[in-house]
């Protein structure tokens, strides 16, 4: 089953904090299931002491000597929370069909190891997983910072929902090289399949249930939702209850 929604100016949405549902209430932000991780360290770091802004390259520095990850935006670096077991299998079979149905193309298929600048906004993110069209390119000699990415992918979960579906999109579209952006929900078969219009504005896509196949449209991969979620505990006929 597909749905196609054509959604209004997605330019207004506030970073991180953002809810589809229109649920998150000022009052208990954080024991809100809809704040995710990286929002509510910034809403925790509004009643503390605010930390010295860091400069980009002391960012990487220490982002670099330290084995976890860390996302930058304004000065303040955030921890990466590791994903859950379900998280990890569900980002790991979409890169793992991506490389299978890529291969032989000019595309290269990147793991949530790899780092994001987007230049146009300053964020330093780690999607789930990135595929890059043609060369890729780096922001300096060490080649461990990407600036192209053709198509994104982000894997949903309590904690990340509000941030990945509004500010970090946000973000994303300050990227001249995406064209694609992908919301794999953790709670039942649905995929939200961004894709980038000739005039700047973005269409949405639902594909969902048993039956759904996702068409990339930059690269002409067909992308089955059985071969994403076929092996996890995710029921095709759950109720999306954490996804817009």
């Amino acid at each position: 089953m597909v749905r196609w929604v054509f959604p209004a100016d997605l330019r207004g949405m506030s970073l991180g904090l953002a809810s589809v549902s229109g649920r998150i209430r000022l009052k208990g932000l954080l024991d809100s299931d809809f704040v995710n991780g990286f929002g509510r360290s910034i809403i925790k770091q509004m009643t503390a002491e605010k930390k010295a802004p860091q400069a980009p390259k002391e960012y990487l520095a220490k982002d670099r000597a330290t084995a976890g990850r860390t996302e930058y935006y304004e000065g303040q670096a955030h921890e990466v929370i590791s994903g859950s077991h379900l998280h990890t299998l569900l980002a790991t079979n979409v890169s793992g069909e991506l490389r299978h149905r890529l291969k032989g193309s000019d595309c290269q298929v990147l793991n949530c190891d790899m780092r994001l600048l987007v230049q146009g906004s300053g964020l330093y993110a780690y999607p789930d997983v990135q595929v890059v069209s043609g060369a890729p390119q780096f922001a300096d000699e060490l080649e461990d910072t990407l600036l192209n990415p053709k198509v994104i992918v982000e894997v949903l979960s309590d904690n990340s929902a509000a941030w990945d579906q509004g500010g970090k999109f946000w973000h994303y579209r300050h990227l001249d090289s995406l064209t694609e952006y992908l919301l794999v929900s953790h709670r039942t078969w649905l995929v939200d399949h961004y894709v980038k219009q000739s005039n700047g504005s973005w269409m949405l896509k639902t594909i969902e249930g048993k039956d759904g196949n996702m068409q990339l449209v930059s690269s002409k991969c067909q992308l089955p939702l059985a071969e994403i979620y076929g092996n996890t505990s995710v029921s095709p006929t759950a109720t999306p209850s954490s996804v817009a």
